[in-house]
């Protein structure tokens, strides 16, 4: 699969997620995550440490929810 075809397919996914849902989801790309990374490392490291368990455990609830495996398994 190309990387156009992977996006066309990321955006249908996305499309099927935001209709279960009722969120509004787009794709991000590399930079945007970055820019969060480097957002976030201006925050003391418990604090960090703190938001990547809530958003680990955010994930894998929304996964639960529409049938997925968890991403994080041991959480």
């Amino acid at each position: 699969m190309t990387n156009r075809d992977s996006r066309k397919a990321g955006s249908t996914n996305l499309a099927e997620l935001s209709r279960k849902t009722g969120l509004v989801i787009r794709s991000v790309d590399s930079e945007v995550i970055s820019r969060l990374v480097l957002e976030i490392e201006k925050y003391e490291s418990r604090e960090r440490a703190e938001t990547f368990v809530y958003l680990k455990r955010a994930l894998n609830e929304t996964r639960s929810s529409l049938g997925a495996k968890p991403t994080y398994a041991n959480e």
